[in-house]
């Protein structure tokens, strides 16, 4: 994962020919247990990070990341803080998924940041409000705004108010281009 990147944001439903052959990172948000290896192997030369949130059929503990990290996944992506050391004692690096929905939310989330190296903020919009509060407290935190972004305008602005990498879904195709060309 590099600074100012675009990363793909797949789920099951995602037609692969719209994910971008340049794209280097893909987020792999929703499969189930028995076709995650697959889905992984689909983009083997790209760096793949495995949402366990969203794996049907896999518990959410210290064998459901050995099990992805055995299926070729680079990372893990989860909101469960539980993970986070199961995630570092197995040698697997990790996504925080955050969700700033009020300010309780952002307050709950900040006390965790010291011990975190990435975080995805959702939805991407409230980021240019928390960028330099949550670098204030750890500096070295890399940080991925995620959730409604729909233009390459958005991922400038993103950009500029200091967030590291955007993640995009649906609208993947079309903002890589507007963003590259």
């Amino acid at each position: 994962m590099r600074k100012k990147e675009i990363i793909a944001a797949i789920w099951q439903d995602t037609h692969v020919e719209d994910i971008p052959q340049e794209c280097t990172t893909i987020f792999l948000l929703g499969t189930t247990i028995s076709n995650v290896g697959d889905r992984v192997r689909l983009f083997s030369s790209k760096e793949v990070w495995v949402d366990i949130d969203f794996v049907e059929g896999l518990e959410k503990n210290r064998a459901g990341v050995k099990f992805l990290k055995d299926k070729g996944t680079y990372g893990i992506i989860t909101t469960k803080l539980s993970l986070l050391n199961e995630c570092e004692k197995i040698g697997m690096p990790v996504i925080l998924r955050f969700f700033a929905l009020d300010s309780h939310a952002v307050r709950s989330g900040l006390r965790h940041l010291m011990h975190i190296k990435r975080i995805e903020v959702l939805p991407a919009d409230v980021l240019p409000k928390l960028v330099d509060t949550f670098k204030s407290i750890n500096p070295k935190v890399f940080i991925i705004a995620a959730g409604l972004i729909s233009s390459a305008d958005e991922v400038r602005t993103l950009f500029k108010e200091g967030v590291d990498a955007v993640s995009i879904g649906g609208e993947i195709k079309k903002v890589w281009k507007e963003y590259y060309h």
